[in-house]
């Protein structure tokens, strides 16, 4: 915040600099200004943090953010209406909603009028409240939001919505079935939400309540499922790392290789979860993505010495020593984005993520004769059948290891 006030002559200024390609609506200015009327430091540092933050709302808008143009209308919504030009019977609030909407795109201000004017409730207007008091892990919450305002950019205002429209909305979605149910199920909370607190009106159903959501029919363009690398692409990925000095990425593509495991798991072991049982090296996997994802692994022998150099180098407790967590407390978030960058430069499109490992070690183990079930029990994938899935108690070490050694590049 010092970066956007100015003290001259006494008094303390907000400044924004008018990013290059909205000056044209600015005529040409290359800087918002506006003193604060405080001499006060901390009282202009707290003036300046709602002032900023509105004209930052007003750039978005005018970048043609249906989100940041509701926003705005919905701020300027409890403004009084001022005095009353006597010669065009407009009052100052009149005036604002004018020079706000002169601002927007052609195509927003309608929705815009019938927000600033009261005749309409901007879709996210309860949007941070929601999120507030929803009980849920911050990660699902950023899914949510992302979801619930691409919704937003279709309907501005509640008063928009209709079950056409949400179905057209839905046909030209391009996401799995899948994906469709969990982010319109993010929106039908939030309209439970909407509803208990009678933002939405009482006499109509949720919206967003049993849509038969349909699976997308693909284009030759569109999504395409993920790729098991060849044994070949996952030596050249590793000598490409190793190329670019990257040991640390080199060992996680190793790990992942000859485990299954995905990326996450992979980067939260720690060194008390390499364990015995039954006489045979194993990695213990918990706190998995699925209930099945709790396992044991048999530790391949292409790996075993790995895994020791990694024990005794670590430095905080865990194998792959030094990564950082990210907000949602996950240590996979940059060396994942360092993966990502090395495979875009060997020429890997977006079929091949590190997931993909995944799918090399399930198609060697396939390959390999080994039964689906053991296959399942070594990459922590739920069994489909009921007597295995639910009766079971899994495949021994020993079995597992004899699988585990199958798998070779």
């Amino acid at each position: 915040m010092p970066n956007h006030i100015v003290l001259q002559r006494k008094c303390w200024y907000a400044r924004l600099t008018i990013p290059a390609e909205l000056r044209p609506n600015y005529n040409g200015k290359r800087e918002l200004k506006t003193t604060l009327k405080t001499s006060d430091r901390k009282v202009a540092e707290f003036k300046a943090m709602r002032l900023i933050g509105d004209w930052k709302l007003q750039f978005d808008a005018m970048r043609g953010n249906p989100s940041a143009s509701q926003a705005l209308a919905a701020e300027i919504l409890p403004y009084p209406e001022g005095k009353t030009n006597p010669d065009t019977g407009m009052s100052d609030k009149d005036y604002a909603i004018e020079a706000e909407a002169d601002l927007l795109k052609d195509s927003q201000k309608q929705a815009f009028y019938e927000v600033a004017l009261g005749r309409a409730t901007p879709t996210l207007l309860y949007l941070d409240k929601f999120m507030q008091q929803w009980d849920v892990e911050e990660k699902t919450k950023d899914m949510a939001r992302t979801a619930i305002k691409r919704v937003a950019d279709t309907f501005a205002t509640l008063e928009m919505i209709s079950t056409p429209l949400i179905y057209q909305m839905i046909d030209v979605d391009t996401n799995t079935k899948a994906t469709k149910e969990k982010n319109y199920g993010f929106v039908r909370q939030y309209f439970k939400y909407l509803k208990r607190m009678q933002a939405y009106p009482q006499d109509k159903p949720n919206p967003f309540e049993d849509l038969d959501i349909k699976q997308a029919q693909k284009s030759s363009t569109g999504v395409k499922k993920r790729i098991a690398f060849k044994a070949a692409e996952v030596k050249q990925l590793m000598k490409a790392a190793e190329i670019k000095g990257d040991n640390q990425l080199v060992q996680l593509m190793l790990m992942a290789a000859y485990t299954g495991a995905r990326i996450e798991e992979l980067c939260s072991l720690k060194v008390s979860d390499v364990i015995k049982v039954d006489g045979i090296n194993c990695l213990n996997i918990t706190d998995a993505k699925t209930l099945a994802g709790n396992r044991e692994v048999p530790i391949h022998p292409s790996i075993s010495k790995l895994i020791k150099n990694l024990i005794k180098e670590s430095k905080d407790g865990y194998l792959l020593t030094g990564l950082t967590f990210n907000k949602y407390q996950q240590r996979s978030n940059a060396i994942g984005k360092r993966f990502g960058y090395l495979k875009k430069k060997a020429g890997f499109d977006k079929q091949h993520v590190f997931h993909c490992f995944r799918n090399t070690v399930a198609t060697q183990l396939e390959n390999a004769g080994i039964p689906e079930g053991v296959a399942a029990d070594i990459v922590g994938h739920e069994k489909k059948t009921l007597t295995y899935g639910l009766y079971s108690g899994g495949t021994s070490t020993k079995i597992k290891n004899e699988a585990v050694k199958k798998i070779n590049y």
